[in-house]
């Protein structure tokens, strides 16, 4: 997580600021304290105060319905949009699919999630959140105080506005405004028993087997409980800070907070997909690929070269001398540690889905005409650049190719220096005309298309409480 900073020009005065304190306060929404599917909760940030952004938490609990649902990874699977208001003005894009651009960018850089207070992973038998073992029909479900999650690492304004340290005195009252995802983001099963390759349950329970991987045939709903939201405020024991943030509105009439912004298209893809991106600094874009029926109800996946069944698959005597095959096998041999039981949301599933299973996929994009690159890329061409185009490789080196081609489907293209942050923004300029882009692709079937437009916008703070957006 990047350390809190202040300007630049303020860094000469720190050694003669002395007596800086920090509180922390604890913000209820304005729409009450639960929400549910497509509910959009509003949270007042104080005014008149200094706020450190990095430090933003969102707290709640989850209550389920429906026999047998289950958590996403992620509790950010539950956001759609998250808004940023200054006196009623948009700061901040409020973009469609904040959560698949979470997941999709946890697919190549590695789970953003805090393990301890979120759900980083799709549980069958037994919570690592809570320690008790789920029933095997009931919904997942923690609703309890002692159990909240908490959401402490966002996208877009919050987890990226320089310096991380804001004045809200020099701004107009802020508001965060976040959209509920739909409740087809948590998977439900026909149950948490575990049947062989033939059917028969191996478990205590009797009756019809149930299997955690096929759809059950209730419908999962959600209910986010007990909300609210932790704010750390500074506290400066002088006026210097104070001061020199006033002479550099006097003297330049504004003062520069960059962020990083995002603009999301979403499509039926068959071979092209066009979209258009109006930035001063368009830095990169985020491409994912998923099924037309993401959105159904579903049961969770079994995350590819990975085992059905783990140390929870309890063989009874009676079937020793059984043909059924050994459920507790991982698909690969060696290569990763794929020894034990994972599940993924259909919901959040990046899938190269070909037309013909034989032949190979291409891949190009187009920006105003011009070709990137100036050739038909195939698969490993196309990861190899989206490669050079991420952060890091959080997830990558623990990741087959066959895996990245059936869960991992990402691709990224990087129009901006290597490693260049908010402050020095360096993408392309698409103000004057609009950048007007195409994705091409070649052996690929119908498929939904969200594309993420990363950019870098700054918001300038003038008199009076005067804000300005440069997108």
């Amino acid at each position: 997580m990047t350390s809190p900073t202040l300007p630049g020009n303020v860094n000469f005065f720190m050694s003669r600021m002395q007596g800086i304190s920090t509180s922390h306060f604890k913000i209820h929404a304005q729409s009450g304290d639960s929400g549910s599917s497509g509910k959009i909760i509003r949270f007042e940030l104080p005014s008149n105060s200094y706020v450190n952004f990095r430090n933003l938490r969102m707290f709640f609990g989850v209550t389920l319905a429906g026999a047998s649902a289950s958590m996403p990874a992620d509790v950010s699977s539950f956001i759609e949009r998250v808004s940023v208001y200054a006196g009623g003005v948009l700061v901040s894009n409020n973009f469609q699919g904040y959560n698949v651009l979470r997941h999709a960018k946890a697919s190549l850089e590695g789970s953003k999630c805090n393990s301890l207070l979120s759900h980083p992973e799709i549980v069958r038998s037994k919570s690592y959140h809570s320690g008790t073992t789920l029933a095997d029909a009931a919904p997942e479900t923690y609703s309890d105080l002692d159990q909240q999650f908490c959401i402490d690492d966002w996208e877009g304004i919050l987890g990226s506005i320089e310096p991380s340290i804001v004045d809200l005195g020099i701004l107009p009252q802020m508001m965060i405004e976040i959209q509920l995802a739909d409740d087809t983001v948590c998977p439900i099963s026909l149950g948490r028993v575990l049947p062989d390759g033939v059917g028969t349950a191996h478990s205590a329970s009797t009756g019809t087997a149930l299997n955690f991987d096929a759809v059950g045939t209730g419908n999962p709903t959600y209910t986010l409980t007990n909300l609210n939201m932790q704010v750390e405020v500074l506290g400066f024991a002088t006026s210097v800070l104070d001061e020199v943030i006033n002479q550099r509105i006097k003297n330049v009439g504004y003062v520069s907070l960059p962020f990083t912004n995002y603009f999301s298209s979403v499509s039926r893809h068959n071979d092209t997909s066009r979209f258009s991106v109006n930035s001063a600094s368009w830095d990169k874009l985020w491409v994912t690929y998923r099924p037309t029926t993401y959105a159904n109800k579903h049961a969770p996946a079994i995350a590819t070269g990975y085992k059905k069944a783990g140390a929870f698959c309890s063989i009874a005597a009676a079937d020793a001398t059984s043909t059924n095959f050994d459920i507790g096998v991982p698909q690969y041999d060696t290569f990763a540690d794929t020894n034990k039981e994972k599940y993924i949301s259909k919901y959040f599933k990046f899938s190269e889905i070909k037309t013909t299973a034989t032949a190979p996929s291409y891949f190009q994009l187009q920006v105003n005409s011009a070709s990137i690159p100036a050739y038909r890329m195939t698969l490993p061409e196309a990861l190899s650049m989206t490669l050079g185009s991420i952060d890091s490789y959080g997830n990558t080196g623990d990741m087959s190719l066959d895996q990245y081609r059936k869960d991992h489907f990402v691709q990224c293209f990087r129009f901006c220096l290597p490693g260049a942050g908010v402050r020095y923004p360096s993408g392309l300029d698409s103000r004057s005309i609009s950048a007007v882009g195409m994705v091409e692709t070649s052996n690929i079937a119908e498929c939904n298309m969200m594309l993420f437009a990363q950019c870098t916008s700054e918001l300038r703070c003038g008199s009076g409480r005067s804000v300005e957006i440069i997108q």
